[in-house]
């Protein structure tokens, strides 16, 4: 029982190291995703400035 304790804990310090080394990179994007994501925002925000109403 303690080995596989053992064995997760190693998996998952492993695991800690691998990124650590290699890392992840900030996401490259492209300008259209870029776009698409501040129209999406900006659309679906209940409280934009935007709107025109009472509310």
């Amino acid at each position: 029982m303690v080995w596989i304790a053992g064995g997760i804990l190693t998996v998952i310090a492993f695991g800690f190291f691998m990124e650590k080394k290699f890392g992840t990179g900030a996401p490259n994007k492209s300008d259209n995703q870029t776009m698409s994501e501040e129209i999406g925002r900006d659309t679906t925000n209940p409280n934009n400035s935007n709107n025109i109403g009472p509310f």
